[in-house]
């Protein structure tokens, strides 16, 4: 399902945010991007992979250092067992896993700020959004810990977002709880 929105994040240097009194929501501690250019819209598995591997480098942490990841997750076949089938090869069976997609729809351009700014509140406020209407999870998606039914309740140090685009376009970002 296709959604509408906008989002916008202000990036700002630490020392100008401190000079003027700003209220900081997230330190971006890793960054990941790559391109695979295979398919429009087949999605590969190494090369998501490969940009949480970039993040997770950037940010000098280990896998186990993350406590969530916000999923793309498109709800498509072949994009979300690739991506869950990337993201249990990295992090394993435990990583608690959601994606606000299916309260939203794809935002498209938009979803990389909107899921960014979802991901900073979340770690904020210790609750995680569920992904609604997960019931059945497909036998050929990657096995992990996926957030359904209701939101949980837990405290993370750093989370991940992920955005796997069209043309095999994926960024990771992995951000830091502030303070």
């Amino acid at each position: 399902m296709i959604g509408e929105g906008g989002g916008m994040l202000v990036l700002e240097e630490l020392e100008h945010a401190q000079a003027r009194g700003a209220h900081i929501y997230a330190e971006i501690v890793g960054f990941g991007s790559n391109a695979d250019g295979a398919h429009s819209t087949r999605p590969e598995q190494a090369t998501m992979r490969r940009a949480m591997e970039l993040a997770l480098e950037d940010a000098n942490l280990p896998p186990e250092a993350i406590g969530y990841v916000n999923g793309h997750g498109t709800a498509t076949e072949q994009g979300d067992i690739a991506e869950t089938l990337a993201t249990s090869s990295l992090f394993g069976p435990r990583m608690p896993l959601s994606s606000q997609k299916s309260f939203l729809g794809h935002t498209l351009g938009a979803c990389g700020a909107l899921e960014s700014w979802f991901s900073i509140e979340m770690l904020n406020s210790d609750r995680y959004i569920h992904t609604l209407n997960l019931v059945d999870i497909d036998t050929q998606c990657g096995e992990l810990d996926y957030i359904a039914g209701e939101p949980r309740r837990m405290s993370n140090e750093y989370v991940m977002n992920n955005n796997f685009a069209f043309g095999g376009v994926n960024t990771s970002l992995i951000f830091k709880r502030w303070g």
